[in-house]
């Protein structure tokens, strides 16, 4: 029994740990010509849409639940303690949506239409390549615009906890 047991712990202490393992970034976000590193990445199935696959590129490492809370996440920018750009993926490649993380406008805003997704790897477990605004984006007083290839695990969606 114990060996069994021992046999089930090695074989899926991986897979748990995926869930909570970053994958990595590498590339600039900038906001009001002012820019930071995206060393971070981080990727689920969207919970209400499953076909679509969510990613979070970000400057700094993240707990799940803090990117299972979108007002965490939104407060953490507020305090400048993190930049993130989050876009879903559908299967065919469009980005149907798209969040930025910033101190630069009250902690957060939706932007669509700009992403670009170069597409190395989407697999059911993996997600890989290069995501991008196609120019200088403009919301109300904030310009912005990013460019990262990255390549992470598709992990469990992050819960609250």
């Amino acid at each position: 029994m114990y060996r069994r047991f021992l046999v089930l712990l090695v074989v899926l202490f991986p897979l748990v740990a995926i869930g909570a393992t970053p994958g990595k970034a590498k590339g600039k976000i900038t906001f009001n010509g002012k820019s930071k590193d995206l060393a971070y990445a981080y990727a689920w199935k969207d919970p209400e849409k499953p076909n679509l696959t969510v990613v979070v590129l970000s400057d700094t490492k993240l707990e799940d639940k803090i990117l299972a809370d979108r007002w965490a996440m939104i407060d953490l920018a507020k305090k400048d303690k993190v930049t993130a750009v989050l876009v879903k993926i559908a299967p065919n490649g469009d980005i149907n949506s798209g969040t930025f993380y910033t101190a630069a406008e009250d902690g957060y805003f939706d932007a669509v239409g700009m992403h670009k997704w170069a597409k190395k790897t989407q697999s059911p477990t993996k997600i890989a390549g290069k995501l991008s605004t196609d120019h200088e984006g403009h919301f109300f007083k904030t310009s912005y615009s990013y460019s990262a290839e990255f390549e992470a695990p598709i992990g469990p969606a992050p819960k609250k906890k």
